[in-house]
């Protein structure tokens, strides 16, 4: 395939995919229709007056000293066609904070300067570790170490710093950042050849502990988004540019993000090490078939303003919401420990969404010269894609392949000759 070709495909996938995501609430409380499951949870979509309908606000604070009152005004929601929706303005008075100029304002900068400074300690300790193989082995080179470093250090930044400044702020904005660094990061990891099956372990643990604090943003019940798009109803957001970003950037690193960054992908790989009996048997184009047929029943219910992911439970699960959405969440993640990531292969839409750009992508794992077919690596293969003609869009980059084979270079994560 030539690069031009390439382009081309990659250009065709963006814009498929242009309405298949967008920001956390729009999911959960749909534009000023339908009882908020979630009141408190959503930031742009909230119940301001208190009727169990959804509210699409955007507030804005008065500048006032500290200790007096600010009024928060909220915007008028944006009805659906045929539906008539009433919002009213609503006048909060925040809890009295101690004396200070400006306490408000100066809240997000000492948590911005916290995330930095947990940033800085984070790297420098992982870094450090790393280069001496304290943590297991040893990273030679500088520049992988440090990417890796890196890697932990934005996520324990990021957890802080979300956690000083509290619900004030969108989730989506710091899962974007933390997509989009996360899979640069990550796939230079791999290029380098520093990406092991214990830090690819590591990595999981780091992005489920990032879903539990966030409660899990950009994850496959935001699928809804396709109807906000067409009708025009929705625009660009965190979110939506962290999303479509990462789906350009799987046209080169493959599904590094389904593989290490995404919480939902992340809990199924830790649930799948428990030492159980695994379904083996399963052909994998039928995990495909269904997600496919999930995607279509997603898209007519979106029409409706029904999420049809939003019953799998994940936004109840991470934030440890005890519902019956909960349990089926747990269900699935039970079943994850017999089936290699049932969600992702056969549920998720955005699973199938990140498979295409990786079927063509530039970067993914692929067998060397140094090969003695010994096909270890395909019996390691969870996924059952380790075969040396088999597609690689389903390959979430796990590490076991690597970890069994013999052969030392045998297995390299590169582009094409």
């Amino acid at each position: 395939m030539t690069t031009r070709d390439r382009v081309l495909k990659g250009l065709g996938v963006l814009v498929g995919a242009t309405g298949l995501a967008y920001p956390v609430c729009a999911a959960v409380c749909p534009r000023g229709k339908g009882d908020c499951p979630y009141p408190g949870k959503c930031f742009l979509y909230t119940d301001v007056d208190t009727n169990s309908i959804c509210d699409y606000t955007r507030s804005t604070t008065s500048s006032a000293p500290a200790g007096s009152n600010a009024v928060v005004q909220a915007a008028p929601a944006t009805p659906a066609s045929g539906v008539t929706t009433t919002a009213t303005a609503t006048t909060t008075t925040p809890v009295p904070v101690s004396p200070g100029p400006n306490t408000l304002g100066l809240l997000p900068v000492s948590a911005l300067l916290a995330g930095v400074f947990a940033f800085i300690v984070a790297t420098a300790v992982l870094f450090i570790g790393l280069r001496s193989g304290r943590f297991g082995g040893r990273t030679q080179d500088p520049g992988p170490a440090l990417a890796l470093s890196s890697l932990f250090g934005l996520g324990t930044a990021e957890i802080v710093t979300y956690l000083l400044i509290g619900q004030n702020t969108s989730a989506s904005l710091f899962a974007a950042f933390y997509l989009l660094a996360g899979t640069v990061l990550t796939a230079y990891a791999w290029k380098s050849g520093a990406l092991s099956r214990t830090v690819v372990l590591g990595l999981t643990v780091m992005s489920v502990l990032f879903g539990f604090v966030l409660l899990a943003p950009l994850m496959p019940i935001e699928f809804i988004g396709l109807v906000g798009l067409v009708t025009g109803t929705q625009t660009l957001a965190p979110g939506i540019i962290g999303i479509l970003g990462g789906i350009g950037l799987a046209l080169v690193t493959g599904r590094t993000f389904c593989g290490h960054i995404c919480p939902v992908g992340s809990i199924q790989e830790l649930a799948y090490t428990v030492p159980v009996q695994k379904i083996t048997g399963l052909p994998g184009r039928y995990l495909e078939i269904l997600r496919a047929g999930i995607a279509v029943a997603s898209v007519v219910a979106g029409l409706y303003l029904v999420s049809i992911m939003e019953y799998t439970g994940v936004y109840d699960f991470f934030s440890l919401t005890l519902s019956t959405g909960f349990l089926v969440f747990a269900g699935l993640l039970v079943l994850s420990a017999f089936l290699y990531r049932p969600v992702c292969r056969g549920i998720c839409p955005f699973g199938l969404i990140f498979s295409i750009p990786s079927h063509v992508s530039r970067y993914r794992l692929r067998r060397t010269g140094s090969c003695i077919n010994c096909r270890k690596c395909e019996k390691a293969c969870p996924a059952r894609v380790a075969g040396r003609d088999a597609s690689k869009r389903e390959c979430y980059l796990c590490g076991r392949c690597t970890e069994v084979c013999p052969v030392e270079g045998a297995l390299a994560y590169s582009a094409a000759e």
